[in-house]
């Protein structure tokens, strides 16, 4: 048993400093065998998980999950900091005091006497640093090397179209997307259509239809990925809602009975 005691702090670092040291006693040799059992790469997929619930609470705007979500997102944090910090104490400080210096050497408007008009001249005084000063460019032979591997496809296929806008190498105006999109989905009609034609590859057109909605979304000021979620959290709630019904008037979910979800389905939506 470990003696501590919690304490409600009134200010962040109080409040940060007594989270890692709870952080620090969970990983300890006299604390819970599963917190000692975690790696980077699990608390890794943790740390995304937790950043969506977040996500969800601002979506709902729910303060309360908000607050509660926050705080799960800091503790995965604060988990991988004390990871680094107990096999290099050293190293760990210095990730802090890296990205301190980062930030402040980056926002030369703000620390220095550099003039920016607005968000966009930002973004290139942002850019040109990260370039010309940090070093940070693709490899000689690979355009993409700085896009890492390990993303999901849909955050990769994001991160490769915004890599090539930053060259120009982007649409005129935002009708060409629009009609990239139909293109690519009338080429998988054409696939879908003609399967044992071999030149036709299905699954081909239909990522290319997939990377060219994603490029649509950038293209508007989306982030696909959060379009996404937010799409995938209204068909939950609205199926949701259809079962809740469906279940209390005793009617089955099943092919035959299509038409009487239909009906439901449609009512939901006008509903919302």
């Amino acid at each position: 048993m470990i003696d501590f005691t919690y304490e409600k702090k009134t200010t962040i670092s109080e409040a940060l400093m007594q989270l890692f040291t709870i952080v620090r006693l969970l990983r300890s040799d006299q604390g819970c065998p599963w917190d000692r059992e975690q790696g980077p790469k699990q608390v890794s997929t943790h740390l995304i998980d937790e950043t969506y619930e977040y996500l969800d609470a601002v979506l709902c705007e729910d303060k309360e999950g908000q607050s509660e979500e926050l705080g799960d997102v800091m503790l995965n944090a604060m988990m991988l900091l004390e990871m680094h910090q107990e096999t290099d104490a050293l190293a760990s400080i210095e990730a802090l005091n890296l990205v301190c210096e980062k930030l402040i050497r980056r926002h030369p408007h703000v620390f220095s006497d550099q003039k920016v008009a607005n968000s966009s001249e930002v973004i290139d005084v942002w850019n040109a640093i990260k370039v010309n000063v940090e070093g940070k460019t693709h490899q000689k032979d690979d355009f993409f090397s700085r896009v890492p591997p390990s993303l999901p496809p849909l955050e990769m296929a994001n991160e490769i179209q915004k890599k090539i806008r930053k060259v120009g190498f982007d649409w005129p105006e935002s009708q060409g997307v629009f009609d990239k999109v139909q293109e690519e989905l009338e080429e998988v009609a054409t696939a879908y259509k003609n399967p044992e034609d071999k030149q036709e590859d299905l699954e081909m057109e239909l990522g290319d239809l997939l990377f060219a909605a994603v490029n649509l979304c950038r293209y508007l000021g989306y982030n696909p990925s959060l379009a996404l979620h937010r799409s995938n959290q209204k068909m939950r709630r609205r199926f949701n809602a259809l079962y809740q019904r469906a279940s209390a008037e005793g009617i089955v979910l099943s092919r035959e009975n299509l038409a009487y979800m239909d009906r439901l389905w449609e009512t939901i939506k006008e509903e919302e």
